[in-house]
């Protein structure tokens, strides 16, 4: 009985490493979103950004000079990439049942613009941008971040609030 089970043991692990030798894809990560609009250059981590890509929680996400990009996510949240913008989705979260969200991320010194979708509609929701100028804490549908006239900030676009938070920045 025992040379039977080895034996057994031995043809898994023998098909095990043969699928293995053959390419057989790992699991990946669940996506959290997808590019849906993209024009000239623009790259998640070091693949070339298409509509279509599918973008997942710890993604680096970056344009080119006079390059746009679109991500829309599961809960169809938007977030607009401008020119020369990188962003890292750090966190995203949204479970309808219990009616919790939450979209963290993290952005150089460029111009972006979030219109959330589903997200802010729950009840325990976080929607957070850490900036290397300040820390926004969103508490609306759409708003965009970027300069203006050489300085930075948020220009306020429907009904939105956010919170500036300095401090956070400074860790």
């Amino acid at each position: 009985m025992h040379r039977a089970n080895g034996a057994t043991l031995l043809r898994f692990l023998a098909i095990f490493f043969l699928a293995l030798s053959f390419g057989v894809p790992l699991a990946r990560a669940a996506s959290v979103g997808m590019v849906t609009k993209v024009e000239n250059q623009a790259q998640i981590g070091s693949s070339q950004a298409a509509v279509g890509s599918e973008v997942q929680t710890g993604d680096q996400v970056h344009t080119g000079p006079k390059s746009r990009l679109e991500i829309t996510f599961r809960d169809n949240t938007k977030l607009s990439l401008g020119e020369n913008a990188q962003v890292v989705v750090d966190r995203f979260v949204f479970n309808p049942d219990q009616s919790t969200g939450e979209l963290v991320v993290s952005t150089g010194a460029a111009a972006f613009r979030m219109a959330t979708g589903k997200i802010s509609q729950m009840q325990n929701k976080t929607i957070s941008v850490s900036t290397p100028f300040a820390a926004l804490a969103v508490r609306g549908t759409d708003y965009w971040w970027g300069p203006t006239e050489g300085h930075y900030g948020a220009l306020l676009v429907s009904h939105s609030r956010v919170e500036v938070r300095k401090d956070e920045c400074d860790k």
